[in-house]
């Protein structure tokens, strides 16, 4: 690793440098910010943006040096997981594929006048309208997703509200774009689905659900909150798996 040795201000309060760590086959460049500020502990950042490690200001250099050696593997994967996102992002055009419920759709775009609008039929998403572009044809699909997620995942909440003895009323549902969870349970009882799990098969569906109505009774993720999860659905952890192998592609846009 080479450290340059100038250092830049970025704000009165902090000083930040830069170091490359080699990992593997890549050099990757670490963004170091020292603050005056109360920090009692360094900090590591991987994002699309790049790795930025944040310390306290007295923090010795062979400190930063140990803790960029113990983290490597962890950095270089996750370098390689933002990679492999944007590689992979979807793309709007004519033929693409999208997928709906478990299934893999495929787009035919018709542009004409007129709001654009998505129909399914036979394993096609025919969008016609105002669709002559990607934003266009993203945010008729987007809309269509939201549309068929307040339909589904209400059916589905209501369908598993009737089973579990816990649950007295089916709770107010909220739908999202969220990036890093699938759902969420608030202390009033309300629950938050993410709009992208319509994309996902419906046991994956219903496994967070079923998951966040554990949560009325049990507001954590201790042994009996287990032990629920087992009762209401005992495949509930291959239903798990089966929804983390696919989530990451399942959020991009």
């Amino acid at each position: 690793m080479a450290m340059l040795t100038k250092f830049k201000s970025k704000r009165a309060a902090e000083l930040q440098s830069q170091q490359y760590l080699q990992c593997r086959d890549k050099t990757i460049p670490i963004t170091i910010i020292r603050s005056r500020r109360r920090r009692r502990k360094l900090s590591l950042q991987v994002g699309p943006a790049g790795v930025v490690l944040r310390a306290p200001f007295t923090t010795r250099a062979v400190d930063i040096e140990d803790m960029l050696h113990r983290h490597r593997d962890w950095i270089y994967e996750r370098q390689h997981w933002h990679c492999l996102q944007r590689a992979s992002a979807p793309c709007y055009e004519h033929g693409q594929r999208h997928d709906f419920m478990g299934e893999p759709l495929v787009l035919a775009i018709a542009v004409n006048a007129g709001r654009a609008a998505v129909t399914m039929a036979e394993g096609i998403l025919h969008i016609s309208g105002n669709a002559e572009t990607s934003t266009k044809v993203k945010e008729a699909l987007q809309r269509w997703y939201l549309q068929q997620a307040k339909v589904i995942f209400g059916e589905r909440l209501s369908f598993w509200a009737a089973r579990l003895p816990w649950v007295e009323d089916v709770p107010q549902l909220r739908l999202r774009r969220m990036r890093s969870r699938w759902g969420s349970c608030s202390a009033d009882g309300r629950i938050c689905l993410n709009t992208h799990l319509i994309k996902a098969k419906q046991c994956c569906i219903d496994y967070v659900i079923v998951h966040e109505l554990c949560h009325l009774q049990e507001f954590n993720h201790s042994p009996r909150f287990y032990a629920l999860m087992a009762e209401a659905m005992p495949e509930w952890q291959q239903h798990k798996a089966e929804l983390e192998s696919v989530g990451s592609q399942l959020v991009l846009e």
